[in-house]
């Protein structure tokens, strides 16, 4: 079997890309799974008019891929919606994370991301101090001290101790990103004087030292 060969004018028609451009052209067809627009671009395209529009089976059959992409949707707007932060901890926790969370983003004033991921943080900290606090006082009412019930209790302090720091010091750094920064004016005129009083004071001294002479 020939092999075909292509003709110079063939060849020319091949376009090629510079780096710069490939990375364009990447960035704008690979879309991994999890990606926000991809996921929100099949479900307003493909699965959603199928879901409300469709007829019993359409729905039926888009009812799983809805209910997956949603949540990868959800998680992908986790600083507004709390989906991941709330899968931390069991479900009766969970709906204090998204409160604690959108109390402390609503009583903060939290503008930029930077800032309501530290309000879920604080939130993370808080609840792990209530949990382990609640294993820790079980283990207190227990008769039977053993030596693995002393270094289990022995790691709900720490743990409790490192929650309540990361609790602490992120409320701490949300504080100072709120807090309006000082302005401070100095008067280069006072630092002036004061060296110019220096220089008269060793003026001064030395010509009481060449008057002792």
């Amino acid at each position: 079997m020939k092999k075909e060969i292509k003709s110079t004018d063939e060849k020319a028609l091949v376009k090629k890309y510079d780096p710069k451009k490939t990375k364009e052209i990447l960035l704008d067809i690979a879309k991994p799974d999890g990606d926000l627009a991809q996921n929100l671009k099949k479900l307003g395209e493909e699965i959603l008019p199928k879901f409300i529009s469709g007829n019993e089976q359409e729905r039926k059959d888009s009812l799983e891929p809805l209910n997956q992409i949603a949540l990868n949707v959800l998680v992908a707007l986790e600083l507004e919606t709390h989906v991941a932060l709330m899968e931390t901890f069991k479900p009766k926790y969970r709906g204090l994370a998204k409160e604690l969370s959108s109390q402390l983003i609503r009583d903060y004033n939290c503008q930029t991301s930077a800032e309501k991921a530290l309000a879920e943080t604080i939130a993370n900290a808080y609840i792990r101090i209530l949990d382990n606090s609640r294993r820790l006082n079980n283990e207190f009412e227990c008769k039977n001290i053993t030596h693995e019930r002393n270094k289990y209790i022995s790691n709900l302090s720490n743990q409790i101790d490192r929650a309540n720091r990361q609790f602490l010091n992120s409320l701490l750094t949300l504080k100072q990103l709120k807090t309006p920064a000082i302005e401070m004016n100095i008067k280069t005129k006072n630092t002036f004087l004061a060296q110019n009083q220096n220089v008269n004071v060793d003026k001064r001294e030395n010509h009481e030292i060449i008057d002792a002479e």
